[in-house]
């Protein structure tokens, strides 16, 4: 049975380098508001949410509901079908988001300071560097 899974304890506090993000990950146009509902398969628990992307905006896919991000006090979490997670997604989406999030917060911060950004992978951890 599917169901919505929310995030917690995984936060992307500011909502432009989420944007972003999100935008390099393939999903460039979400919906954005207050306690926008989510569609899905499971009718029984309705979830709402802040950032919305729609199940039928995304090409190449067929997912079961939509994705969503809530605001919450730490930032936004993700609130996510379980299984587009396990069967469209990949159980690590989450992690390559936040891995596209700091990368994005890493070349503003790069840019910011006139540096350049120096991104190495030592066996499963990717380490980004500003050198300046």
């Amino acid at each position: 049975m599917s169901k919505y899974m929310t995030f917690e304890s995984q936060s992307f506090p500011n909502h432009d380098l989420l944007l972003d993000a999100l935008a390099e990950c393939g999903f460039a146009s979400p919906t954005q508001g207050s306690n926008l509902p989510l569609e899905g398969w499971d009718k029984r628990n309705p979830q709402t949410a802040d950032i919305v992307i729609r199940r039928r905006d995304i090409k190449g896919q067929s997912l079961l509901g939509d994705i969503g991000f809530q605001k919450t006090a730490k930032g936004y979490v993700a609130i996510i079908d379980d299984l587009d997670l396990a069967y469209r997604l990949g159980k690590d989406f989450v992690i390559r988001l936040q891995n596209s999030y700091h990368e994005v917060a890493a070349r503003k911060m790069a840019k910011k300071l006139g540096g350049t950004l120096i991104k190495e992978q030592v066996g499963k951890t990717i380490k980004i560097r500003v050198r300046f």
